[in-house]
């Protein structure tokens, strides 16, 4: 009887400390899936920084374009106005001229 319990009490420590070597955490490498979670992880937030990169990019180049067609349509208004200028002056000295003609012509 003695040496059952003997036995029982040594199985019943073994199987306490197994389970205390299990229930610690095991410094492993991480699996493959962990491994892979980590890749996917950098990769999307590389995209993330290279799509903030293009999109501050796309602003400026946006706001480039904005300034270049403002003064554009700035040069157009000043060309309007001396086209207008100009025809404004060839109008006035054809009637001149017209006038001129008519004068001779009552003569």
């Amino acid at each position: 009887m003695r040496l059952t319990k003997l036995i029982g009490a040594t199985v019943a420590i073994g199987a306490v400390v197994l389970m205390v070597s299990a229930c610690q955490k095991k410094e492993e490498t991480p699996g493959p899936a962990e491994s892979m979670g980590k890749q996917i992880d950098s990769v999307v937030k590389n995209a993330g920084e290279q799509a903030a990169a293009a999109a501050d990019k796309a602003q400026e180049k946006t706001t480039e374009a904005g300034q270049k067609i403002d003064k554009a349509m700035d040069d157009m208004k000043e060309g309007a106005k001396d086209l207008t200028q100009k025809a404004g002056e060839k109008m006035e000295a054809a009637g001149q001229k017209i006038q001129g003609a008519a004068k001779e012509t009552q003569k």
